[in-house]
């Protein structure tokens, strides 16, 4: 290693811990995923095969544990080259590529450990505050640079979107400091947070505009160890995907160990529709509701950072034909609320009658008084699609489908 990752100097444990929890997710894009999605999530940008991921995962995990050199990464992945696509595009195609993937992962990791480190309490007792520091790179980041030696209290809002790392090859990290080193640096106290400057971006899938922190590449304005320490699954739960080694249909029934019961049931603000209503009307406004038409799929957001398609193939059987379910086009405005609005959603894995192999995300939410959602995303080539909508009277039914790894749960409020 080099850089930033030697000045770190961190013992591995938490490094290691932070990227075996991560759940193998297939993306097509790099930002199919977003902010905390990727502390929970393993992925390399358009790998899609299972097989593959879980490969390329091992020589990481080997470079994460080990100390492992780039080079040897790059060794440990040369017989995937070929099956990926990426030796056709030439070597220097691949010397990028697998730098990316190599310091992006290891940064990530090494920062989100040293983020758990720090934050310990007896930690932050003695050594309340946190300087940031450049790599020291000759093509530095003008921003990134005018940051180094940056003292802030470690509770300053400056940390939670300028953590480092900052963007592609950003090689930055913090130190944690006591009062004693604050004198030593010639300071009575922190420095005072930079402007919280933003410059516009645009998604250049979805057209959303929003704004990004100055200095900060897309998708890196996001504190990864925050992320992960106080992240959409609780610890104890946050277990990765096993491989899938049969058994029908059913889902998986891997359960992380003493599993709470769900987050309480909520009201509904949804209107269900009125029964016998017109099928086109019902899915025109279940569709709206993400900005969609039955011509028009929409990418939405969810609440694990994961983009998702919402398309009019909710609705079709397999010979192509609307599915025209009276219940379920009744209920199709309290399963919009289980998409947008989840109490958890699940990744496993399914067998279809035909013997495939597929990998689902179930969306779950109760409701209070009424009925209980799920809602079904299967993963394919185009990204992840719904498979099925469904409403539960029975709350066991919903029960049955917690299965595989938690991507999300939502935070109960305080009573």
């Amino acid at each position: 290693m080099s850089g930033s990752l030697d000045a770190l100097n961190l013992p591995p444990e938490e490094a290691i811990r932070f990227f075996r929890a991560k759940v193998n997710t297939p993306t097509r894009a790099w930002d199919d995923l977003r902010h905390g999605a990727h502390a929970r999530a393993w992925s390399v940008a358009g790998v899609q095969a299972d097989d593959m991921l879980a490969d390329i995962r091992r020589a990481m995990d080997k470079a994460i544990a080990q100390g492992t050199t780039l080079d040897e990464f790059r060794r440990d992945i040369a017989p995937l080259l070929g099956e990926l696509g990426w030796a056709d595009r030439g070597p220097g195609y691949v010397g990028w590529r697998t730098r990316v993937i190599y310091e992006t992962n290891m940064r990530t990791a090494y920062a989100a450990g040293r983020y758990a480190q720090m934050t310990d309490p007896d930690v932050l007792a003695a050594r309340p505050f946190w300087r940031y520091r450049h790599s020291g790179k000759r093509d530095a980041r003008k921003q990134h640079k005018a940051w180094d030696g940056l003292v802030l209290r470690a509770d300053d809002p400056f940390w939670q979107s300028h953590y480092p790392p900052n963007g592609w090859g950003c090689g930055c990290y913090v130190q944690s400091l006591g009062p004693r080193d604050l004198a030593r640096a010639g300071k009575t106290g922190p420095d005072e947070a930079p402007p919280a400057g933003t410059r516009p971006y645009r998604d250049p899938t979805t057209g959303e505009i929003s704004a990004l922190p100055a200095g900060i590449d897309p998708g890196w304005g996001y504190n990864v160890g925050a992320s992960w320490t106080q992240g959409v699954v609780p610890q104890p739960l946050a277990e990765p995907l096993q491989p899938y080694r049969g058994g029908g249909l059913r889902p998986s029934g891997q359960r992380p160990a003493d599993l709470p019961a769900m987050p309480p049931a909520r009201p509904s603000s949804a209107t269900p529709a009125p029964a016998g209503g017109d099928a086109n009307s019902a899915i025109d406004a279940f569709l709206g509701e993400f900005g969609a038409t039955r011509d028009r799929p929409a990418v939405f957001r969810d609440a694990s950072g994961t983009r998702v398609v919402i398309s009019r193939d909710l609705f079709l059987n397999a010979d192509g034909e609307v599915v025209r379910n009276a219940r379920r086009l009744q209920n199709l405005a309290l399963l919009a609320e289980a998409i947008k609005d989840p109490d958890e959603i699940w990744m496993d894995w399914v067998e279809t009658p035909g013997g495939g192999l597929h990998l689902r995300r179930r969306y779950l939410r109760r409701l209070a008084g009424a009925a209980a959602g799920l809602a079904v995303l299967e993963w394919t080539s185009a990204g992840w699609f719904g498979a099925a909508l469904l409403a539960a009277r029975a709350t066991a039914y919903l029960e049955k489908q917690r299965s595989g790894a938690l991507v999300y749960r939502r935070e109960e409020e305080n009573p």
